[in-house]
């Protein structure tokens, strides 16, 4: 029973831990970079849909029977006048005639009754002649009278009942005329209503010419030559046995009408055809075309289809923008941050369309300032991406002006310029000249498709000057704009970094002050990694900054590092592993500096990955030299890192190293310098540290050619000049000895000259 117990409260536990792991799981995707960058996609295109959506939809009118239109009012696509046509359909049905067909069944039975009448007839007259010869009645007998009557009164109450079987109705009054009468009468009379019935059964009786057909049989009836008993008895029986025997054939009228309905002719407007000019009374078939094409305010529905036709081709334009940024922007596209941006860049340019176009009047379509988002991307990212974006926002905004392509060509042809324009531009001037040139791009379109066109002169200076001020708002807006995204997403654009290179920024100015010797060391650096960043096609402008912030974490014990150090060396006074703490701090220092001033993450970037995890040569050899050597390890003499994973960051490492080594060498030659400079570029590139960025070995080539360049303008061969006093006195000027040459003889230590002397 124990053990029973033991074992459901594992199971209790175990599916409780399984319950929270499940759920951490949960929380660690939501959390998660792919959630986020997903999200953001999804938000994106819904908020996209809605706005193209809205701006594509036909515009909506608020009419009723009996309005006036209160302007032209055309068709978006052909539509069927339903109205007009089912009057078309009505009157072509009602046109056909009814099919008929015989029965002659109904023929047979007016015969019969018609014959049965008659037969009725005659049996009565001879039922009173046998009557009164059963008993011996003749004309003679005085009683002859007094019996033929009681006979006859019998005959009539049977003759009335037969009759009624055959559903002729008889007064006894016209019962006894009847057969009273004699048999010549009686024969003509039957033969005059038989050829009656006869015609018109075979003229042919339906249902709707029955009362017809009996009141010309009474009519003949009248006019023939009978007395009028037997004319009144034969227009009740014709009127009681005639029926039709002509019967609606209804499959076949059905079928008739159906044909004649379907093959009316379809009233259609055409697609651009006015339905309602100006000022004309809306009809109700009108009104009904407008409602059918979901122009009426009051009967407005959802397009779905139309709708989803917008959707699947903004999905489809999405999933292509994806795909150019998997293969040729991945960096942008794995990145949260610049996700956003260029989300909401276009969502903004999307929201400016929206507006304006259902703002102003139709040929105001360039006024729509398309160029912000291609000149916004091209400076905060890529140009490449810049000319994607603009193709894919020209066509998602083409929606929304439906059928005006001369937007299309604007936007696309402006827009790529504009792209091309900015992407270099590291001057807000340069960025107003962009805006008067876009400007000047805009009218020469315009007035190129108003020639095409044929259109008139007014209205291609209106469209014209529209262009061109489109140009400068547009380099208005992206100017205005930039400073907002660079601060709230911590971006940097080359107007950013410029800012960050003025000698007036507050770090900076206290480099110069607290650090003279790192604010110079800095300065090279930036020459030399300007250069080689050049070189190899990365962004010069980001690394030479980035080279200028990269040591100031320097500032909070600057005297600890050589570069500063004007007499005594701290590092004299402590053991290795402290000095080597308190070397490798200044990147977590300088990161502190940058969070503290704002300093833009590119920037930090380089100030946490330029040393990557590199090996405090210097103060590692003197730990071993200074205790057991084997019980030393390198990773306690090591920069935390990361490494570098930017081309600007590297080349920043190796400018950084380049610099200090060749800054201390005592007899510096071209040779002796490149020979350093490979040497170097190699032991980083053996120690792992150029693993992570994308630095081939032809880059690693051109860098070196780079810094060959600088240094041999630096440090070209100048001429000695003696001191005034040597030389009034014939003596040997001291050798000029530079501040860090010194590093070169804390090498001695080990004995080792090849040992690394930078210990910055």
């Amino acid at each position: 029973m124990q053990g029973i117990l033991e074992s459901e409260v594992y199971q209790l536990h175990s599916s409780k831990n399984h319950g929270s792991s499940t759920h951490g799981k949960v929380r660690k995707y939501f959390k998660s970079r792919t959630f986020q960058r997903f999200l953001t996609g999804i938000v994106t295109i819904i908020i996209a849909f809605v706005i193209i959506q809205g701006g594509a939809a036909p515009e909506k009118y608020k009419l009723k029977i009996g309005d006036k239109s209160p302007s032209n009012i055309t068709a978006p696509r052909e539509i069927e006048n339903k109205v007009k046509t089912e009057q078309n359909r009505k009157a072509a049905e009602q046109a056909v005639q009814p099919i008929t067909k015989d029965d002659s069944n109904a023929s047979v039975e007016v015969i019969n009754q018609f014959y049965k009448f008659f037969t009725f007839v005659d049996k009565a007259k001879k039922d009173i002649d046998n009557e009164l010869k059963e008993k011996g009645i003749t004309r003679e007998s005085e009683d002859y009278e007094e019996v033929l009557k009681k006979e006859q009164q019998d005959a009539v109450d049977r003759l009335e009942i037969e009759l009624g079987s055959i559903k002729v109705l008889l007064s006894q009054g016209d019962i006894i005329e009847l057969i009273s009468k004699e048999p010549d009468t009686l024969s003509s009379f039957r033969d005059i209503t038989e050829r009656i019935i006869q015609r018109a059964l075979k003229e042919g009786i339906s249902a709707e010419n029955l009362a017809n057909k009996m009141n010309a049989a009474q009519n003949e009836l009248q006019n023939a030559d009978l007395e009028q008993v037997l004319k009144n008895i034969g227009g009740q029986l014709v009127r009681a046995i005639l029926k039709p025997n002509r019967l609606i054939d209804y499959e076949l009228t059905r079928s008739k009408k159906k044909d004649a309905y379907q093959s009316a002719s379809v009233v259609k407007i055409l697609k651009d055809e006015i339905i309602l000019r100006k000022d004309e009374i809306v009809s109700e078939d009108k009104l009904k075309v407008l409602e059918d094409l979901n122009l009426l305010e009051t009967k407005s529905r959802f397009d779905f289809s139309f709708a989803a036709g917008i959707f699947v081709i903004l999905l489809l334009v999405s999933f292509l923008l994806i795909l150019y940024m998997r293969h040729f922007n991945r960096k942008i596209l794995y990145n949260v941050n610049e996700m956003i941006i260029l989300c909401l860049i276009m969502m903004i340019s999307l929201t400016i369309a929206r507006l304006i176009i259902g703002v102003l009047p139709e040929y105001y379509e360039f006024a729509v300032p398309i160029f912000i988002a291609p000149m916004l991307v091209s400076i905060l990212m890529d140009l490449k991406l810049a000319g994607v974006v603009n193709f894919i926002l020209t066509l998602a905004i083409s929606f929304i002006m439906k059928d005006r392509f001369d937007f299309f060509y604007m936007a696309l042809i402006s827009g790529s310029f504009s792209a091309f324009l900015v992407s270099k531009a590291n001057q807000r001037s340069k960025l107003s000249l962009a805006g008067i040139i876009i400007g000047s791009v805009n009218v020469i379109i315009i007035i190129s498709l108003g020639i095409i066109h044929k259109g008139e002169v007014k209205t291609i200076a209106i469209q014209g000057i529209i262009g061109f001020l489109n140009g400068i708002i547009s380099i208005v807006f992206t100017i205005g704009i930039l400073p907002f995204i660079e601060s709230t997403f911590n971006m940097v654009t080359p107007l950013k970094l410029l800012e960050l290179a003025n000698p007036n920024q507050p770090l900076i100015k206290r480099l110069l002050m607290e650090a003279p010797g790192t604010y110079h060391h800095s300065l090279m650096v930036g020459n030399l990694a300007e250069v080689a960043t050049e070189a190899i096609g990365g962004n010069a402008l980001l690394s030479r900054v980035g080279a200028y912030y990269h040591d100031i974490g320097k500032l909070k014990n600057p005297g600890f590092f050589k570069e500063n150090q004007l007499g005594d060396n701290p590092h004299e006074s402590l053991t290795a592993n402290l000095s080597t703490l308190v070397i490798t701090s200044h990147i977590n220092d300088g990161v502190d500096l940058a969070n503290k001033y704002k300093i833009p993450q590119p920037i930090k970037d380089i100030i946490v990955q330029h040393h990557g995890t590199t090996l405090v040569a210097y103060f590692y050899h003197k730990a071993k030299m200074a205790e057991n050597g084997d019980a030393v390890s390198q990773e306690n003499f090591r920069y935390q890192g990361p490494r570098p994973s930017s081309k600007e960051a590297a080349v920043v490492m190796l400018a950084d190293s380049v610099e200090a080594a060749v800054r201390a060498m005592p007899d510096k030659t071209e040779a002796k310098i490149e020979a350093l400079i490979r040497k170097l570029i190699k032991d980083k590139l053996d120690d792992g540290q150029l693993n992570l960025c994308s630095l081939t070995l032809k880059d690693l080539d051109s860098i070196a050619k780079a810094f060959m360049r600088v240094l041999s303008g630096f440090f070209h061969g100048r001429e000695e000049y003696p001191e005034i006093n040597a030389v009034k006195n014939n003596e040997k000027p001291p050798e000029l000895v530079d501040p860090l040459e010194d590093a070169i003889k804390l090498q001695q230590l080990e004995g080792d000259k090849k040992a690394n002397v930078n210990i910055n």
